[in-house]
């Protein structure tokens, strides 16, 4: 595979969830499709929510949701997408706030301090909490099956991947959705409505959906910090593109690694349990060390990257960036 370092310039968002506190109650701002109520025996009221009003797009079949109880806003939703033909090319995180700014003022609510933020005493706070992000980098693919096979034994963090439809997912299988997942498909499959992912040469994607705890620990939840240096989401999306688009290592490069390593190294290869010929601490050891040269004995070994004839896969990152205007 064709391991040159990729530099995604145009990520864009591609989902967006939001929160909007008010510093007092706007009364008469509500805004929602109904309330779920939930009485207990005695008649008194244990739970009362209201529900999302769907803002339908007239030309297309997107819609973002919205409620409103006059005290809080929350809006979720491509809004990127909304009112365009597909998702193929969307909009940066600032211009999807301002987007949904426009969508508050034409739904007649009350945008007051929209994308901003103001403590109001020692603990609380008005303004927008950003709760979700999904970072969005489109690519080409001279070889999708190729790619897969290389990434499939790619961590993100500790997270090893699962097969999805289009190709692997990252964190989807665990229970903190609030966190951080991620995925790569087959982007001209799915637009196509085609069941499997395309056998040679393709568009694709990958997506990286941050989580309201991901966002508040690193201070993403604030709209202010992604207009530093206009590009946020370059930044952040490299960090995890980096982790799956990293150098591989070929079996023509191991003349360089010591004697001892090189042993641990081939058996590996071969889908030998390295755990099972170690103790812990000389395993964690010879991870270290082999990870200097990019071999990963803590993952399972991906035998058609190691193959004796190279395969070369070339992966271009393409534009994803949609006119503001």
């Amino acid at each position: 595979m064709n391991t040159n370092p990729l530099v995604f310039d145009s990520v864009f968002c591609d989902w967006m969830s939001l929160r909007h506190d008010y510093p007092i109650d706007r009364p008469g701002k509500a805004l929602e499709s109904g309330r779920i109520i939930k009485i207990d025996r005695d008649g008194v009221i244990e739970f009362d929510k209201g529900t999302w009003d769907q803002i339908q797009c007239v030309s297309s079949d997107t819609s973002v949701r919205v409620k409103c109880d006059g005290l809080h806003l929350w809006m979720t939703g491509n809004i990127g997408r909304f009112q365009q033909p597909d998702n193929f090319l969307g909009h940066p995180v600032i211009e999807c706030v301002e987007k949904f700014a426009d969508m508050i003022t034409v739904l007649g609510l009350d945008p007051h301090m929209f994308g901003t933020r103001m403590r109001l005493g020692s603990v609380s706070e008005s303004g927008t909490h950003l709760t979700r992000l999904d970072l969005t980098g489109n690519f080409y693919v001279s070889d999708y099956p190729a790619l897969l096979s290389a990434t499939s034994v790619r961590r993100i963090g500790q997270k090893l991947p699962m097969m999805g439809k289009y190709g692997p997912t990252w964190g989807y299988d665990t229970k903190r959705s609030n966190w951080l997942k991620a995925k790569i498909y087959d982007k001209t499959a799915e637009m196509e409505g085609r069941r499997v992912y395309s056998r040679g040469a393709t568009n694709a994607r990958m997506e990286v959906q941050l989580g309201s705890e991901y966002l508040k620990r690193h201070h993403l939840d604030q709209v202010e910090n992604w207009k530093e240096g206009n590009n946020m989401e370059n930044v952040i999306y490299g960090k995890f593109a980096e982790q799956v688009f990293r150098e591989s290592v070929s079996a023509e490069d191991w003349s360089e690694i010591p004697d001892r390593m090189r042993h641990h190294a081939i058996l590996w290869r071969d889908g030998v349990d390295i755990r099972s010929q170690l103790s812990k601490a000389a395993f964690y050891k010879a991870r270290k060390k082999l990870l200097e040269y990019g071999i990963d004995i803590g993952t399972p070994c991906n035998v058609i990257a190691f193959t004796r004839q190279v395969k070369v896969v070339e992966i271009i990152p393409l534009n994803g960036l949609r006119s503001a205007a």
